[in-house]
């Protein structure tokens, strides 16, 4: 009679990936990071997304205010304030990039949500996921709605390296061509000017 008061034993969760725990996604990102020039950092963050798998999607997106200090190996080359903190922004959003479009819910959440300054970050990764064929028609009609309520930091942020993507691939300039038609998007553009 009293069986019914027992606790009933809870359901396993299973995890988002086996390769995707919130140790495997710190250590890729840091490999990503330490990576020594631009080329290595993309090839790094394209082996880092087949390794995880979407499955790290989530962790990474839990990743971008934590481990502040370099690791004791890398202090010397990430020795400035918010050095490091920002080279793994760069990392977990470059992983992201790899991933793709199952990025995507993550990416259109950090760029609704509260200003934080890695909005910039999500802009570029959703307008480069754009100029190669992800999404491109969706990603630029949200932005268009949400640049102009953002804060003019987080679009800044985004029109430099932003800038430089469309200097490397013209694949960017019909984003660009339709951001610069909002005035808070011309205005970050224009201090970008080569």
């Amino acid at each position: 009679m009293f069986g019914i008061f027992k606790k009933k034993p809870r359901k396993a969760q299973t995890p988002l990936a086996p390769k995707s725990g919130s140790d495997e996604c710190a250590t890729a990102v840091r490999w990503v990071a330490a990576s020594a020039d631009r080329a290595e950092f993309r090839q790094r963050a394209t082996s880092a997304a087949q390794s995880l798998g979407a499955g790290a999607i989530e962790p990474l997106s839990l990743a971008f205010h934590s481990e502040t200090e370099p690791p004791e190996e890398l202090k010397a080359r990430f020795s400035g304030l918010g050095s490091w903190m920002a080279v793994r922004q760069f990392a977990i959003f470059e992983i992201l990039y790899a991933i793709g479009e199952p990025s995507l819910p993550v990416l259109w959440r950090v760029v609704l949500g509260e200003y934080d300054w890695t909005q910039g970050n999500a802009i570029e990764i959703l307008c480069r996921l754009a100029a190669d064929g992800v999404q491109p028609t969706v990603v630029l009609d949200e932005l268009k709605k949400a640049l102009p309520n953002m804060r003019e930091e987080a679009v800044y942020y985004a029109a430099g390296p932003l800038r430089q993507h469309a200097n490397e691939d013209d694949r960017m300039l019909p984003i660009i061509d339709e951001l610069v038609k909002l005035p808070v998007f011309a205005d970050a553009w224009a201090r970008f000017k080569n």
